[in-house]
């Protein structure tokens, strides 16, 4: 026993001994110890996972408060990724002969953080976009996606893919479910994305006339507050801001320009409710409004303008349009029909006139458009006609002659000439070609006949071909004035313009012009009356 008592003691000792003292050196290095820090903020979807026809239903106010919840916890968070930051470097300077293996915790940590965030931001448009839409009800999560997360959503990026046909769009648009119950859910998306829908060739006519509606709106906000500053500007730079002074006058012409389409858009007749089915950025834009609806009417009718025609005249040609529209009505039977004012491309001055280049490209720009109208109304084509004036024929006449594209009736009114290249009916894709001009009149000489529709044909180089009586198969007929079947007395059409104040243009009520293009664009041939021989 006291052996082993005085054993035990002598360990004891030699153990304290040992602690209070250095032991001797190992000669054999040891191991480096291995460190990790791991750890991933997870990336996370924000969006409907490509479920289009499903809808959601939310309390926006609950969404605010959850947010404002997360939002308090996440400052918290933060304090602490500091401290983590501020921990790993203390412990990275002190032990730097540690080995690390991972080190995705500090970085990992702030990751987390910003997806914290990016939750936040993205349920906060989900709670804008139920209020914008009324706030109450559910929406589609197609909408809701968009919404969120703008032209990045997965619908879109389908939607808006490069080198679509019309009709690819419109089966994509088709796959969205999106109807005109969800209008109202327009005003939640962003304006990048009514830009480019309210121009998509394929998407339907009301999503397109209500993305433009909210586009032009914002416009006439955005050029008045432009024109205030620069104005100012202007002011203060004095003559020698020559720039200045020319960047607002276009901010004018704009202006003009978008009042004059808001002011064309929102006229009520007898034809009802109008739509802005296109809208192009340019300044000043290109445009199109439809007296009437497109996407059920049984008939439609393109009108394409000629020389100088802007959309700032858009009151003006959509005055032509509803002359149209209404002459159409006189059907017996008269089906549901829209027609089209079109200023969908750039038209040409006095010296562009005599050449080809606006033409050819207002004709590509024209075939797309029909195309458009094919792709949404598929299955349910529509009579289509195109009523053209001026350099609007030699436009038109471009966008028939391309392969693919087809109308039921071509009208052409004081035609500057068609392309040398078109003599024949079978070269214009229309089932009927119809033209008339008025009398030629001297150039330049108001009041007693077309002063300019001679000019533009015999000195162009290279849309000489007359429609009235250059190409077979055409049926040319009246506009010089006569008594209409009915006894009417028809005005004869004294100017080229299509309307004029004296109500002698090519478009205006009450002449024999505007009474043939009615007969002519719904089928009544047999009652049109005939052109004045000479």
């Amino acid at each position: 026993m006291a052996e082993a008592f005085a054993g035990a003691a002598g360990r004891s000792l030699v153990d304290a001994w040992e602690n209070v003292t250095d032991r001797e050196p190992s000669t054999e290095p040891g191991p480096r110890p291995e460190v990790d820090a791991e750890f991933r903020g997870r990336e996370r979807a924000r969006y409907g996972g490509g479920v289009s026809r499903g809808r959601s239903s939310a309390d926006p106010s609950a969404l605010r408060a959850f947010v404002t919840t997360v939002s308090g916890l996440d400052t918290g968070a933060s304090a602490d990724s500091e401290r983590v930051r501020s921990a790993w470097s203390s412990f990275r300077y002190s032990c730097a002969w540690v080995a690390v293996d991972r080190a995705s915790m500090p970085a990992g940590f702030e990751r987390y953080l910003c997806e914290n965030g990016e939750d936040r931001s993205w349920i906060g448009s989900i709670a804008d976009a139920f209020e914008v839409s009324g706030g109450g009800g559910s929406m589609s999560n197609v909408a809701l996606d968009i919404a969120a997360t703008g032209q990045a959503a997965p619908a879109l990026q389908q939607l808006f893919a490069n080198g679509l046909t019309p009709a690819e769009v419109a089966e994509r648009w088709g796959a969205l479910g999106l109807t005109t119950a969800d209008t109202g859910v327009f005003n939640a998306l962003p304006t990048d994305v009514h830009a480019r829908l309210g121009n998509l060739e394929g998407a339907p006519y009301w999503a397109r006339s209500t993305a433009n509606t909210l586009v032009l709106n914002q416009r006439l906000v955005d050029v008045e507050r432009q024109i205030e500053e620069l104005e100012g500007t202007v002011a203060a730079a004095g003559d020698g801001s020559r720039a200045l002074a020319r960047e607002l006058t276009a901010l004018y012409a704009d202006r003009k320009a978008v009042r004059n389409i808001n002011a064309a858009l929102t006229k009520k007749g007898s034809e009802g409710k109008r739509f802005l089915i296109a809208l192009t950025g340019d300044r000043p834009p290109l445009a199109a409004v439809s007296v009437g609806n497109l996407d059920r009417a049984e008939s439609v009718t393109w009108a394409v303008p000629g020389m100088n025609t802007t959309s700032a005249d858009m009151t003006m040609w959509a005055k032509g349009a509803q002359n149209i529209y209404q002459e159409q009505a006189r059907r017996p039977g008269s089906p549901t029909h829209a027609v089209v004012a079109w200023i969908g491309y750039e038209t040409p001055d006095e010296k562009e006139v005599l050449f080809m280049g606006k033409a050819k490209a207002g004709g590509a720009q024209l075939a797309d458009a029909l195309r458009g109208l094919e792709a949404v109304r598929a299955g349910q084509m529509p009579e289509t006609n195109i009523v053209a004036h001026s350099y609007g024929t030699t436009a038109a006449a471009v966008a028939l002659a391309e392969q693919g594209v087809h109308v039921d009736r071509f009208v052409a009114l004081g035609s500057a000439g068609l392309p040398d290249d078109l003599r024949s009916a079978s070269d214009i894709h229309a089932d009927h070609i119809y033209a008339a001009r008025a009398k030629d009149a001297p150039t330049g000489k108001q009041g007693v006949g077309d002063e300019w529709a001679e000019f533009g044909r015999e000195q162009s180089y290279a849309h000489h071909v007359d429609p009235t009586r250059d190409v077979s198969g055409v049926t040319v007929f009246g506009a010089d004035g006569t008594t209409g079947a009915d006894g009417t007395d028809l005005a004869p059409v004294l100017h080229h313009d299509p309307l004029r104040s004296d109500l002698h243009g090519y478009l205006d009520r009450g002449t024999e012009s505007l009474r043939n293009v009615g007969l002519a664009t719904t089928g009544r041939d047999a009652e049109l009356t005939p052109a004045t021989p000479g």
